[in-house]
């Protein structure tokens, strides 16, 4: 197995985020597990987790045991006393915020959708929530923050989001920073919900998975050998934006052909108006799969899903595809094909079975994720 920890005086704080960590995501629950995951010393360990309980960080537990007997070893767990994290997630039609504990825990949450006019619109709608959130909390550590792309993490600013109302610029980190006097984490959103499934999530025990999310538009998010794929200039991967026909329909991005042309809700929302004559919601047609005009759509854009997913995944080599958003209305059959298709056509380690699944956040990954970004950086 490889050792996590360091036994050096200079990694101490690493060590402590780690122990934090472990413990949060359930990978330990006692020292001495701690103690052979980390590679750190019985005293270390012991030291690093006094430290933590006297900081109202963990607590010690009793463990159950099956036996019945001697006396039931010492557990360990995040502290109700622990600091909380607020998250607060920019949407196209809407913002969402939580309130988080230490392990992801949705303590408070809160949205408004809407379409927004103009920036200022939407920071006074960002305003409200987190008041909300913050409210009667003496003991949160930090806001993180996500939101459609492009995004760029370095300079914590909203770019220009396509289908935004020309809504762009937005220095939304340095905005909630001057507001609430607390440190703010920012990132895409979908970028945010990979970080969220990987340490509590579907996604907990990989470290190369790819997150698709379809809504009005198509994103992803992506981690390799556990960390976030970011470019140097600071903005994050766009899987929508993938061309699967180079003759196809123009998109607003100035390519033509995109993924995100084919499968976003919007589009399927039309298809399956028009296909049936009926108006319902989104989920609503998902529901009727077994009617041969929503079957008939459905594999259609699962076919064309997977030729965008495959393209990335030949690249990538992720051990696991994750779906969320208005994927976790798709009947389970349907994720079933993808995981198929996948497998029968990808290129590289073919001895590797890919799983696909369902977020385990489902429709709130990004929003959860949002509070990740501040949640992660204690664990460092």
């Amino acid at each position: 197995m490889k050792k996590l920890g360091v036994n050096r005086d200079n990694q101490k704080k690493t060590n402590r985020g780690l122990v934090l960590k472990l413990i949060a995501t359930k990978q330990c629950t006692s020292r001495i597990d701690l103690a052979r995951m980390t590679g750190l010393t019985k005293t270390a360990i012991s030291q690093i987790v006094n430290e933590l309980i006297d900081q109202g960080y963990l607590m010690e537990t009793k463990k159950e045991t099956s036996s019945g007997l001697g006396r039931n070893p010492v557990g360990l767990a995040i502290s109700p006393a622990a600091p909380r994290y607020a998250g607060v997630q920019v949407h196209r039609e809407g913002c969402r915020a939580v309130l988080c504990d230490m392990q992801a825990n949705i303590l408070k949450s809160e949205e408004i959708w809407r379409s927004w006019s103009s920036g200022e619109e939407l920071m006074e709608a960002v305003y409200m929530l987190l008041d909300h959130m913050l409210e009667g909390e003496d003991h949160v550590a930090g806001i993180g923050i996500d939101s459609i792309g492009p995004v760029s993490i370095k300079e914590g600013k909203i770019v220009q989001p396509l289908y935004f109302n020309n809504i762009g610029n937005i220095e939304i980190r340095r905005l909630i920073e001057e507001r609430y006097r607390l440190p703010g984490f920012f990132d895409h959103d979908n970028q945010s919900a990979v970080q969220a499934e990987h340490l509590f999530g579907n996604g907990k025990g990989y470290q190369d998975i790819l997150l698709i999310s379809i809504g009005g538009g198509v994103g992803c998010g992506i981690l390799v050998d556990g960390k976030r794929v970011h470019s140097y200039s600071g903005y994050a991967p766009e899987i929508g934006h993938i061309s699967i026909d180079y003759r196809g329909e123009p998109c607003v991005c100035g390519n033509v052909g995109c993924l995100e042309k084919y499968v976003n809700s919007w589009t399927m929302m039309k298809r399956f108006q028009d296909a049936t004559g009926l108006d319902l919601s989104y989920r609503e047609f998902c529901q009727m799969d077994e009617d041969p005009r929503i079957d008939e759509i459905m594999r259609d854009v699962i076919w064309k899903l997977t030729s965008g997913i495959l393209s990335a995944l030949n690249i990538l080599n992720s051990q696991i595809i994750l779906l969320s958003m208005d994927c976790d209305y798709w009947p389970d059959r349907y994720i079933a094909m993808i995981e198929e298709e996948i497998n029968r056509r990808k290129f590289g380690n073919q001895d590797m079975l890919v799983p696909v699944r369902k977020a385990y956040f489902k429709d709130k990954a990004q929003v959860v994720g949002a509070a990740c970004n501040a949640i992660s950086q204690v664990f460092r």
